[in-house]
């Protein structure tokens, strides 16, 4: 899972990480948005949330770019074990990055636990869960050679969008063969959709939903301690990245 990047990887390999990983991404922005009021990896709408901030002479506005910033810090760390490792040290690399994810939703747990009032701590945790979404959407871009987004669905929704209009413009050029409509002149022939494409969207798609609607209801009922759970999984991938370094 975790030995090849890019186009070496196979389809069924990337659906698999997409599905675990979105999981992941979804359950923390939901309990991100539940305890603190705020999308731990939406970039855009933070830039925006900061422009409207500096235009209303609001103090908050530092705390929407702080957390653009922060994504951005987890992304080049992340980043930065992975270019540091060779081919042979890629499984441990990956490793390195999910266990250093998985600290900072501890530390995020712990922390709430120790001063009790999650408002009064806000700016560092949200900080800290926008590191760990920065770090997961690099990591995951890296391993899938950027076909794999896992920290937000605007693009994968985009490319459903796009991959749904190939398939109707396909299935009527298909019924315009079989009933020997001639093609209007000048346009393009219509292009075949891509199956393993659309099954891998719709598992990015599912598969963070599922983990939102699991996060909201863990926030509301476990507070912070919900990020625990996301912090075990991130923990088990990270095994499986340092055992599948021997693996043939």
């Amino acid at each position: 899972m975790f030995r090849h990047e890019g186009p070496s990887r196979s389809e069924k390999q990337n659906r698999v990480l997409a599905g675990y990983l979105a999981v992941i991404g979804g359950y923390v922005n939901s309990v991100g948005f539940v305890l603190l009021g705020s999308f731990t990896s939406h970039v855009t709408g933070n830039i925006a949330r900061f422009a409207s901030g500096v235009a209303r002479h609001d103090i908050d506005a530092f705390a929407a770019l702080g957390l653009v910033l922060a994504f951005g810090a987890g992304a080049v760390v992340a980043s930065l074990v992975l270019e540091s490792a060779g081919d042979r040290g890629l499984p441990t690399a990956y490793g390195v990055a999910l266990t250093l994810e998985a600290v900072l939703l501890i530390v995020v747990v712990l922390a709430s636990s120790a001063h009790g009032d999650v408002l009064r701590i806000r700016g560092r945790e949200t900080a800290a869960l926008g590191a760990a979404m920065g770090m997961q959407n690099s990591l995951v871009t890296r391993l899938s050679g950027a076909v794999v987004r896992t920290t937000h669905l605007t693009g994968v929704v985009t490319d459903i969008g796009i991959e749904i209009a190939r398939w109707l413009r396909w299935s009527r050029a298909a019924l315009a063969r079989r009933s020997g409509e001639p093609r209007p002149g000048g346009r393009a022939p219509a292009e075949r959709p891509s199956v393993p494409k659309m099954t891998l969207l719709v598992t990015i798609a599912g598969a963070f939903g599922a983990g939102a609607v699991a996060g909201a209801y863990a926030a509301l009922a476990a507070q912070s301690a919900a990020l625990a759970a996301p912090a075990v999984a991130l923990l088990g991938g990270a095994t499986l990245a340092f055992r599948s370094r021997n693996a043939r």
